[in-house]
């Protein structure tokens, strides 16, 4: 896959605002997909002894949720890491290994924010823009807004408001579990965001496609290491 460069990589945090700042009026909150076959998520892990970044992305068919392809790619970390600038930490690795995929999917599931952002511009958005290709965030932890605490049990939700508007959901994926946040980051709109999720989940807290990846950027992280300090050569 190739896409366009959108901007160079910033060195500071407040580089990193600006360009925020400026696109993020380019994201749109539309669905385009008229079906989709194929549905993507990319996650990322990190080695703190040798700095690096490791990112894997895992495409399986949809609704099905067969494996279709993988992809991992890994780089030295050359931004802090800051919750709200997340994308320059992990876009360059991330968008090495998005590149690697021979097919391209029709969405990709992020393991960040879409535009439940301070600024509008999380992981999801930002990294969707920079490929055109449909994206939704899907995070842990709630970044920005407010949200009454859905129930206990699964299927659970709560809408997130920031600044009078929703940007997003929170859904209880799994009974007893934290519930994760989900929002549109490009090309996707609030409902088909939170439909395409649930759809993907199984018995997990995170949705099947991003479980893959989760899995697949840590043992690609394990076996990377261990080559790492046999003195082997990094190649990814």
């Amino acid at each position: 896959m190739k896409f366009q460069p959108l901007h160079e990589w910033p060195s500071t945090p407040g580089e990193a605002v600006k360009i925020q700042q400026q696109f993020k009026s380019s994201i749109i909150l539309e669905n385009v997909l008229d079906k989709i076959e194929t549905i993507a998520a990319v996650d990322t892990a990190y080695n703190v002894v040798n700095n690096r970044l490791y990112a894997a992305v895992v495409t399986l068919k949809y609704p099905d949720l067969n494996d279709v392809e993988r992809a991992v790619a890994e780089m030295e970390a050359q931004f802090p890491y800051i919750p709200a600038l997340l994308a320059f930490r992990e876009g360059p690795v991330i968008l090495k290994a998005i590149s690697r995929l021979k097919r391209k999917p029709d969405v990709i599931i992020y393991a960040g924010h879409g535009i439940a952002h301070p600024r509008s511009f999380g992981m999801a958005s930002h990294i969707g823009l920079f490929t055109d290709i449909p994206s939704i965030g899907c995070a842990r932890k709630v970044l920005v807004g407010e949200h009454r605490m859905p129930g206990r049990v699964k299927g659970s939700c709560s809408p997130l408001s920031f600044q009078d508007s929703t940007v997003g959901f929170v859904y209880r994926t799994k009974g007893e579990v934290k519930p994760m946040i989900i929002s549109p980051g490009h090309k996707c709109d609030l409902k088909n965001a939170l439909e395409i999720v649930v759809n993907c989940l199984s018995d997990f807290r995170m949705p099947e496609p991003l479980r893959q990846a989760h899995l697949f950027a840590s043992k690609f992280k394990q076996s990377s290491a261990k080559k790492f300090h046999q003195g082997g050569v990094v190649s990814n």
